[in-house]
């Protein structure tokens, strides 16, 4: 969208034009053929007499001024970012829910969500049915039976191990509910890391093949100047190796780029076309301010810290249901025995309370509650190796967008400067100063500056990613996928308007300029210039 200004002027009266142009007029100025125009002013002094409104009217087209209206232009260009940008918006919304690995991870979660139904429900009575089937011998022979049992029984006191596996399965939901969350952020992340590289390659790969034709055109002039004797043709060869040389680099950055599209397309399912993919830009809310505070923020929104806190809290729980059922146990009973023939049982319904001490074999619980005590001690060993991988990534990841944003400003100023020198050498070569070999080497000076430039930015928005992934704001906790808008919707702004404001906080990155395309440069011309010879004869045309 190309921004243009409207200035609508407000003139609410018209005078004729001759006494417009006698009124301007200096007193030494006499107008010309004032018989026309004495008349016409005399008839609007008149009128100025006779109507009170008009020093009002001349006043407010005094007072009038310009007002200035911003307004969009949209173009076919413009259209068709739009429509990618909604386009990569809905593929990123889906992504977060449907990717294969979060669905594992959501099938993950709901089974645990099944093992806390399982885990609550253990207090409830359970119902058992069974038969028996057998033959007795009595004085009087041998006598066959066929019995069913019914029996009802609920726990009464059990030492506190339904609790407590209770709430290891609640701490076991809420880890893996942690793990779900990381792994949005993490898919999200490598889903934008493949734009990012996509756009890397492309931007490249243009600057390359614009290169080559620079070259070719330079090359071109060139072999003009060798065919008319004026230059040799040493540098001619090597505009060509050069030639060759940037568009074999164009072929291997278009080689890089189809592996950065297939990459892309893993994760977005669709195809985009070249030059139509929206910028990408971390707002300025997302980042810190500083080291302390993405320190406190990644130790405080991390999830992986917290899926660790509740892998300990459920270890505990271990311990504790492993160390009741050393305990005894009081059930409550209800059973009864149905035998048609009365052989074994001819009793009603029993009621009963049972009590129940399973010591095993001595070995069996001794070696539960170890292995529940070592469990824990892993996780809390796990718990710092964690927060100290936290730390570290939070620190890293700060150093290096502090890094890059001096990095891409740095660039920034070496590729000004470097094609100053590139439009100075050919306009010396222009001027029949300069030789071919000094305008490649500027050229190539200047490309290599552009294409690291190019990886300074995508690099320094890498960069922010993995800070405010590090930090928890990238996709934080309850979210909804509308929030990654504000990562286009920067650059949309930044590009629709001229009176954006830098980024001129400490934490976020300052707005670098993208590189001029080469292909806006001027075009290379020949000039021949004539030099008169002092000697007598013709004027002949010699080179400076």
């Amino acid at each position: 969208m190309t921004p243009h200004f409207h200035a609508p002027l407000h003139l609410p009266l018209r005078a004729p034009l001759g006494w417009i142009n006698h009124w301007h007029a200096s007193p030494q100025e006499k107008p010309s053929q004032p018989a026309k125009h004495w008349p016409s002013m005399s008839i609007w002094l008149a009128v100025a007499l006779l109507c009170p409104g008009m020093p009002a009217v001349a006043q407010t087209q005094t007072d009038t001024t310009t007002s200035l209206q911003l307004a969009q232009r949209l173009t076919a260009n413009s259209l068709a970012s739009n429509s990618t940008q909604q386009h990569l918006l809905n593929a990123l919304q889906d992504l977060v829910e449907t990717h294969p690995d979060i669905l594992k991870a959501k099938a993950a979660l709901e089974a645990s969500g099944h093992d806390l139904s399982t885990a609550e429900r253990a207090r409830w009575p359970s119902f058992k049915i069974g038969t028996n089937s057998g033959s007795v011998d009595r004085s009087s022979g041998k006598e066959n039976y066929n019995a069913i049992n019914a029996e009802v029984r609920m726990s009464l006191i059990d030492g506190g191990a339904i609790s407590a596996g209770v709430r290891s399965a609640q701490f076991q939901q809420a880890a893996q509910a942690n793990i779900v969350q990381g792994t949005r952020e993490n898919t999200l992340l490598d889903a934008l890391t493949a734009l990012l590289e996509l756009q890397r390659y492309e931007q490249k790969a243009d600057i390359a093949a614009e290169s080559a034709r620079i070259i070719e055109q330079l090359a071109r002039i060139e072999e003009r100047r060798a065919e008319l004797g004026a230059v040799g043709r040493n540098d001619l060869r090597q505009a060509f190796s050069r030639q060759a040389s940037a568009r074999a680099q164009a072929l291997g950055l278009q080689a890089q780029r189809s592996d950065a599209l297939a990459r892309f397309t893993r994760y977005y399912s669709f195809s985009p076309q070249s030059g139509w993919l929206p910028a990408l830009a971390v707002p300025l809310q997302w980042l810190p301010i500083s080291e302390a505070q993405a320190q406190q923020q990644s130790e405080a929104n991390s999830v992986e810290l917290q899926e660790i806190a509740q892998q300990i809290a459920k270890a505990e729980a271990e311990v504790e249901r492993s160390e009741a059922q050393r305990l005894p146990t009081l059930e409550a009973v209800v059973g009864h025995t149905y035998d048609p023939k009365g052989v074994l049982y001819n009793d009603g319904t029993r009621f009963g309370l049972e009590v129940n001490w399973n010591f095993g074999n001595g070995f069996e619980l001794r070696d539960r509650i170890r292995k529940a005590v070592n469990e824990l001690q892993s996780q809390k060993a796990q718990q710092d190796a964690v927060q100290r991988q936290v730390r570290e990534a939070t620190s890293s990841s700060w150093g290096r967008v502090q890094a890059g944003r001096e990095r891409a400003n740095q660039l920034q100023d070496a590729v000004a400067q470097a094609r100053a020198a590139f439009e100075g050498r050919r306009r010396l070569l222009e001027a029949g100063r300069g030789s071919l070999s000094q305008v490649l080497d500027a050229q190539l000076d200047m490309q290599n500056l552009m294409l690291e430039q190019i990886d300074a930015q995508q690099d320094q928005h890498i960069n922010e990613l993995q800070l405010v992934r590090t930090t928890g704001a990238l996709l934080p906790t309850g979210s909804s996928a509308m929030r990654l808008n504000q990562l286009f919707q920067q650059s949309d702004m930044a590009a629709n308007s001229t009176l954006a404001p830098a980024r001129t906080t400490s934490a976020p990155k300052p707005s670098v300029a993208s590189p001029t395309p080469m292909h806006h440069l001027p075009a290379l011309q020949l000039r021949v210039a004539r030099q008169l010879q002092p000697l007598s004869g013709p004027r002949t045309a010699s080179w400076w």
